[in-house]
């Protein structure tokens, strides 16, 4: 009886001791397969683009693949929810941006909470936005699309990419401390909302500064301002905003990165540790400038901030346009 017990007591001990070095030998051995980083909008766009960029650098790094899935719908909600509920094994995150700020003010049941559910990685860039306009539109700045909007109201179709997406809402904002009048026209997408300026079946966009800066290079849109606090190196015969006297149209989006907020510290901090190495090359940062982002690596702590800042604001933004909850 009393072997029994010693044999019962050490096997108890020793599974003790293995729970308590799992977490460590998970973190060793991390990563061991692919790893899958969901973007929550059709390949293409700004938030992808970003993405890509930074696995492939974050991947070399760790040495394993990391596949970027596109999981579009619902204002991102979609692509949030299977993150959150996913296995926090560290095969899984997600490629957070301004949608995560945004969803709980756009959506009256949002399936999961951002701030619980998901656990900060770190910020990957902030992207500031850019009002375009179609490149035939007899519109060379920002006071002429004024005047055409007072001349008439409503015929400006602004297009974004859906109801409650940045392009929408950095629209509302810009829209908001203008006066401008223009008709909103959701397409699925950025991408489809940019296409429709430049084919001219919408005259206005206000997409993120890297999904359309090829696009203003060849001539295809015509930028009028940037939401930056200062004009960008790219665009420097474009003002600012707050130049034009519309500070309150200031605004910026980000990319980061999330993941389900069970997964053990160890494995996130090594995630963490490669995206910050990453971020740190000169020639990644190089090539996120071309595109107009500026790389804004921080701790998880300053990304977490960022998001519950961020959640505030664009409940007031939403109450201001008097966009209802889906």
């Amino acid at each position: 009886m009393v072997e029994r017990t010693r044999i019962h007591l050490l096997g108890t001990a020793m599974a003790l001791a293995s729970a308590a070095l799992s977490p460590r030998l998970a973190a060793q051995t991390y990563p061991a397969r692919p790893i899958r980083w969901v973007v929550t909008y059709p390949p293409g766009g700004t938030t992808d683009v970003i993405a890509r960029n930074v696995a492939q650098a974050v991947g070399d790094i760790l040495g394993v693949a990391i596949v970027v899935e596109n999981k579009a719908g619902a204002g991102g909600v979609i692509g949030m929810d299977a993150v959150a509920k996913a296995a926090p094994d560290g095969y899984t995150f997600l490629v957070s941006d301004a949608s995560l700020a945004t969803a709980p003010s756009l959506y009256a049941k949002v399936p999961f909470d951002p701030l619980k559910d998901l656990s900060a990685i770190g910020q990957f860039v902030t992207v500031p936005h850019v009002i375009v306009v179609n490149a035939g539109l007899p519109v060379k700045d920002v006071r002429d699309l004024l005047a055409l909007s007072r001349r008439e109201p409503g015929k400006l179709n602004f297009s974004s990419g859906g109801i409650g997406s940045p392009l929408h809402l950095a629209g509302e904002v810009f829209r908001s401390a203008t006066g401008i009048e223009w008709t909103h026209v959701p397409y699925k997408g950025a991408n489809p909302a940019i296409l429709a300026v430049v084919s001219g079946e919408a005259q206005v966009a206000a997409p993120s500064v890297p999904g359309v800066i090829g696009q203003i290079a060849g001539g295809k849109l015509r930028a009028l301002a940037v939401t930056s606090p200062r004009r960008l190196d790219l665009l420097k015969d474009v003002p600012t905003v707050a130049e034009l006297g519309f500070p309150r149209a200031q605004m910026f989006g980000w990319v980061g990165l999330h993941s389900p907020a069970a997964t053990p510290a160890a494995i996130q901090a090594r995630m963490q540790a490669a995206v910050t190495q990453a971020l740190a090359a000169p020639a990644l940062q190089a090539r996120l400038g071309d595109q107009g982002a500026t790389v804004t690596a921080g701790s998880p702590d300053d990304y977490n901030r960022l998001i519950t800042d961020q959640i505030a604001l664009w409940r007031r933004v939403v109450a201001d346009a008097g966009i209802k909850p889906e």
